[in-house]
């Protein structure tokens, strides 16, 4: 009897959290959606004969399931539900250290991996070498039976208080609505149709943080939408500051949020990141074709020029909340000792080691938008990021080379602005 209480237990622990978008030390996240369904053994079936659909499914529910399969999103038809144990930690919304979970799809299982799709629209493969980082182990897997969780979870939801919600909800990539959905889809896919319309039926009545108004049956899409162009477009721009995605993938997911939330408010955000890394590479791929001397070997109009191309690779880490990101902690600059490399330090760091003679060519390069690798925020536990601009990087290193505090309407009319500029800083 204790026994199956400790298990009840820790159940309604697992069913306190949503589910995260992705764990702690996922080896191998694929971001965004991906283009095609799973083509490999569908190790993940929970069975072979999908269940047909019965009356207890709305036409609106229905259509609602068929936009989100029309997304790239692999095949929720049918798929086991498994709870996977993360260790023991306190979160914010935890008053003391408690047992915390996230639950997955699976979409396929070989001898040595789990290919498995998060409530938080991500596809994540585990290894058997993937460690869990808290606990030193492999991630401990366990079939657990999907009516049974949906009905703990709406008792759960429906139990919180409009604080308590907003409390749980804090520093999250992946919001309540796109969680829920996907699970209600995954009852559609194993026949489970009445807690898919309860489910959809809650996320409709249920009132928006913001604006504390329900979205309604009508609204719901336009929501749903734009808490996942949300998603990933916060996760797109974090993902600026690692050097290791190449721009080609950012532009990919970049051209996915554009596509499939077109009528979001992120679309537009979306768009004009395709048209500048779209731009960039193909800059990247002429400047790779080039025959490039050492700098030691260039003029000094050539070393300025190579340097500032080379600052939509500047690569600084924001360490403070509130605050900015100082684009000369790069790692090549010092950085966090962990990080510190050899060397002559920065792009940035090298023009202003050139001092005056380098002015000029910063200042015409001060309105330029292409990306670097330092993201800044406002706060980390929301999306407040942004990716700092090369001709952000410029104003920075004129101001140490020149510190007079000065500022310039860059944005409102950067001819002018550079002509004042030139005045200024090399009284021409």
């Amino acid at each position: 009897m204790h026994h199956m209480l400790l298990l009840v237990f820790l159940c309604l622990f697992s069913l306190c959290l949503a589910c995260s978008d992705q764990s702690e030390s996922e080896p191998q996240v694929q971001n965004g959606t991906s283009n095609s369904a799973v083509t490999m053994t569908d190790a993940g079936k929970a069975s072979e004969q999908i269940i047909p659909a019965d009356q207890s499914l709305s036409a609106h529910s229905r259509a609602l399931f068929e936009w989100f399969d029309s997304l790239g999103v692999p095949n929720l038809d049918g798929r086991k539900y498994l709870q996977i144990y993360l260790g023991n930690y306190q979160t914010l919304r935890d008053d003391k250290e408690k047992p915390q979970y996230t639950n997955v799809f699976l979409l396929e299982s070989t001898g040595s991996e789990k290919k498995t799709f998060t409530l938080g629209m991500r596809t994540v493969i585990y290894s058997d070498e993937s460690l869990n980082m808290r606990t030193g182990e492999p991630y401990e897997f366990k079939e657990v039976d999907l009516r049974e969780d949906v009905i703990r979870r709406l008792k759960y939801l429906r139990s919180l208080t409009p604080e308590e919600d907003r409390v749980r909800l804090i520093g999250r990539t992946s919001r309540e609505l796109v969680e829920l959905f996907i699970l209600a889809r995954g009852c559609y896919g194993a026949g489970l149709n009445q807690e898919a319309e309860e489910l959809m039926t809650y996320m409709s009545e249920a009132p928006d943080l913001k604006t504390q108004e329900p979205p309604g049956k009508e609204g719901l899409q336009n929501a749903l939408a734009e808490e996942m162009a949300y998603s990933f477009m916060w996760s797109a721009v974090k993902d600026f500051s690692d050097p290791k995605i190449p721009r080609k993938e950012l532009l990919q997911r970049f051209r996915e949020i554009a596509k499939h939330y077109p009528q979001t408010s992120y679309a537009a955000r979306a768009r004009e990141s395709v048209e500048i890394l779209t731009r960039m590479i193909q800059e990247d791929e002429a400047h790779a074709q080039k025959k490039i001397r050492p700098l030691e070997e260039m003029t000094v109009r050539e070393q300025v020029a190579e340097l500032i191309f080379q600052l939509r690779d500047q690569n600084a880490t924001q360490h403070s909340q509130p605050g900015s990101c100082n684009i000369f902690d790069d790692p090549r600059d010092g950085g966090w000792l962990s990080q510190k490399v050899e060397g002559k330090g920065s792009p940035a760091t090298q023009l202003v080691k050139m001092g005056d003679v380098a002015l000029e060519q910063l200042i015409d390069a001060v309105d330029d938008n292409s990306f670097t690798r330092c993201v800044g925020y406002h706060r980390n536990f929301y999306f407040s990021h942004h990716v700092i601009r090369v001709g952000d990087c410029c104003q920075t290193i004129i101001d140490r080379i020149q510190p007079t505090g000065r500022r310039f309407d860059i944005e409102g009319d950067p001819q002018a602005a550079k002509a004042a500029m030139k005045v200024w800083y090399l009284g021409n």
